[in-house]
């Protein structure tokens, strides 16, 4: 299936990198070790609410593992940073995969280089999709209840599907809210923990075959006539 390279308007209101990883360093240091390196190209810092909380509930309720603790951005991406997490947005607007996994890689660069994370247990890519309207009705996807369709009144849909190492997050809802607008979105988090032993030396061809599968659910899902309205790029 040829996938389109733009789709406009483009529905991604959400774009993001996820790595966790166990430190090599002492946790409290993960933050200040990695601003030093990347304070030049994200000038703006701030400190995320979880650390209002005590370090001991940071620590020891597992809803609170791998939650970032500061955030710092510039004016096309923001970066988020705990001791054993760090993710990497493109915000506030999606500037294509392109320049997107450029930003990814030129990170991952520096922090590899800091040596401060002794291995990496998962990698994931989320795009979080937002349309105007019930996408039920223009997806490939259906519920039924008694061998007959359901009506698709304020609905959730959550899966999960694999893929090789690789397992996609899928939830479909017609019951969401962005900037004060209400509609549906396409939610896919597509992630791995395995093979990643050698994640800095492999990364582009994991983290690319990552957002390869993402991209591919993705227009897998959405109706051919549907596609059309959204005016593809080939």
């Amino acid at each position: 299936m040829k996938l389109p390279k733009v789709i406009e308007p483009c529905p991604i209101v959400d774009a993001l990198f996820e790595i966790r990883f166990i430190p090599k360093t002492h946790p409290n240091a993960v933050f200040g070790m990695v601003y030093n390196v990347l304070q030049e190209d994200f000038p703006e810092v701030k400190n995320l609410p979880i650390l209002q909380l005590p370090e001991a509930v940071r620590t020891t309720d597992p809803n609170l593992k791998f939650k970032p603790h500061y955030r710092i951005s510039n004016q096309n991406f923001v970066t988020q940073i705990g001791p054993d997490v760090l993710t990497i947005s493109s915000f506030p607007a999606y500037v294509g995969w392109g320049n997107f996994s450029i930003q990814i890689f030129k990170i991952l660069d520096k922090i590899q280089k800091i040596g401060i994370i002794n291995s990496v247990i998962r990698i994931g890519i989320r795009y979080i999709n937002f349309f105007n309207d019930d996408i039920f009705q223009n997806i490939n996807l259906k519920i039924s209840f008694r061998d007959n369709d359901i009506e698709y009144k304020n609905t959730i849909v959550r899966t999960e599907l694999e893929e090789g190492n690789f397992k996609s997050s899928l939830q479909v809802a017609n019951n969401a809210n962005y900037e004060n607008k209400s509609g549906s979105i396409i939610d896919i988090d597509t992630s791995t923990e395995s093979n990643l032993d050698n994640f800095f030396k492999e990364k582009e061809v994991i983290i690319n075959k990552g957002h390869a599968i993402e991209k591919d659910l993705f227009f897998s899902l959405l109706k051919d006539d549907f596609l059309q309205t959204l005016n593809p790029t080939y």
